[in-house]
């Protein structure tokens, strides 16, 4: 078992996990901020909810996978400590803590969804609200660390996903207090 592990092509599947692990949390923060949106109703509200925590859980797998393969390649030899210890990995300290704070933060979010009817919703809140800081920590650890952002495909999306992320907050904040109207029932 060990040998078909160690001859798989790591190197290319852990940076596939962290793309794509990228890619989730940044649609499943895009959908947490439609979900939140005064003017989605109903079945898309659900919808929006459903597909939300759906990404957010296969970012948080695709996440794990990118360390975990990390550690049986040979390309870029990591040891768990290195991988599970935040900024303990000699080269690149800041920008691979920074993927690690990423994780873990992601992992905190989802884990205070799961108690959510633990807290208040005031504190839920704030703790949810860290989903901004876990994306843009992991932006940056795959701007810098990632070794396919010299891919002109991957450096743009990393940048539109940043750019759609910031806009469509800003629409959202811009809806804040913005109920849509009532048609009136009474009779003239």
């Amino acid at each position: 078992m060990n040998d078909v592990l160690l001859n798989l092509p790591s190197w290319t599947i852990t940076r596939v996990a962290g793309l794509a692990g990228y890619y989730s949390l940044f649609i499943g923060v895009m959908l947490g901020i439609v979900h939140g949106m005064p003017n989605v109703k109903g079945k898309w509200k659900k919808r929006s909810y459903a597909w939300h925590a759906r990404m957010q859980a296969a970012g948080l797998f695709l996440s794990i996978a990118h360390v975990m393969i990390l550690s049986i390649d040979t390309y870029s030899p990591f040891t768990w400590g290195q991988l599970l210890l935040p900024f303990s990995y000699p080269e690149n300290r800041i920008v691979y803590g920074m993927g690690s704070m990423a994780l873990y933060g992601l992992l905190f979010i989802l884990l205070t969804t799961d108690f959510k009817s633990l807290l208040s919703r005031r504190i839920w809140l704030i703790f949810h609200m860290a989903a901004y800081p876990v994306f843009f920590l992991a932006l940056v650890h795959g701007l810098i660390a990632g070794t396919d952002t010299n891919n002109p495909f991957v450096f743009w999306s990393y940048l539109g996903t940043a750019t759609a992320l910031v806009l469509i907050t800003f629409i959202r904040v811009g809806t804040e207090g913005i109920a849509p109207k009532r048609r009136s029932t009474s009779i003239s």
